[in-house]
């Protein structure tokens, strides 16, 4: 088995935990802050195959089960297979404030490649860029390196720590458009009023506006903005499935709420041979 290997990022303006596995951001919190703004459960469970809970898991290249040509394709493991992967830390380059990571198709399964119908074999360069201080900007971009077209979907799905999901106001999307996951993805539309979490939300957004968790418990807002992204992704899966998050600790889905930029479904990226596509977003909080 590869080691994990967790990297604590800290500096004055603030602190992060990232794993090599999966690039995956676990924590992190502004030196303003009394408590971390994003959310790392309270156990997480490592073992070889299996993707670390909350934080913001890098989802690429297919969302959820996978979705072409307007159906679901089933695809396994869920949210793409990075997230499991091992990425490449650029050494030189880590810092108190930076860490930089790299992964190619050479990194990843034969059988994983292609993973959308239609496509050749990928040839891909995916590069994650964390930036750690008052306020966090993550950027995954990823260059087509070969000498035919891909598409590939992709997000950054962030776990944000709130006092009380049920006390949480979602600002930001009001009047978008979105299919509603609990409710067989049927088309609806947001009212002119927040987001608010009263049993499962599992929605896609279409929207490119920065977004607002307003938390009155924890007195504070944070500031979601992004970049490359058509969509944004809102999720708490309430009861019973948030045991699904932490299988060791009831009603753990309370404290958190996941908001995140998403480039998906009917806005998958498509990269002709040499282009990139960038898709950050970038967290404060006050």
């Amino acid at each position: 088995m590869t080691d994990f290997v967790f990297r604590n990022i800290d500096n004055s303006a603030g602190s992060a935990t990232i794993s090599d596995r999966g690039a995956h951001l676990l924590r992190w919190r502004p030196l303003s802050q009394a408590t971390d703004v994003v959310f790392a459960p309270s156990s997480v469970v490592v073992a070889e195959g299996r993707p670390l809970g909350g934080g913001v898991p890098v989802i690429f290249p297919w969302f959820g089960p996978g979705f072409a040509d307007g159906h679901g394709l089933g695809k396994k493991p869920n949210h793409g297979f990075v997230r499991t992967r091992q990425w490449h830390l650029d050494a030189e380059s880590f810092s108190n404030s930076y860490a930089h990571y790299s992964l190619t198709e050479a990194d990843v399964p034969s059988d994983m490649l292609p993973w959308f119908e239609g496509d050749a074999v990928p040839s891909f360069r995916a590069d994650y860029e964390v930036h750690v201080a008052d306020t966090l900007t993550m950027t995954l971009t990823v260059t087509n390196t070969g000498a035919t077209p891909f598409s590939y979907e992709a997000a950054l799905h962030t776990y944000f720590h709130v006092s009380d999901v049920s006390q949480i106001r979602l600002t930001g999307l009001e009047h978008a458009h979105y299919e509603d996951a609990t409710n067989g993805f049927a088309p609806c539309e947001q009212p002119d009023e927040a987001v608010t979490f009263d049993g499962p939300v599992d929605r896609v957004y279409a929207s490119t506006a920065a977004v607002e968790l307003h938390d009155e418990g924890f007195g504070r807002t944070i500031h979601v903005a992004k970049s490359g992204s058509a969509q944004t992704v809102v999720w708490n899966p309430a009861e019973p499935y948030g045991v699904l998050v932490n299988d060791s600790v009831n009603e753990e889905w309370r404290h958190f709420v996941c908001c995140e930029a998403a480039a998906c479904r009917e806005h998958a990226v498509r990269l002709e041979p040499g282009e990139s596509h960038a898709l950050t977003q970038t967290l404060s909080a006050a």
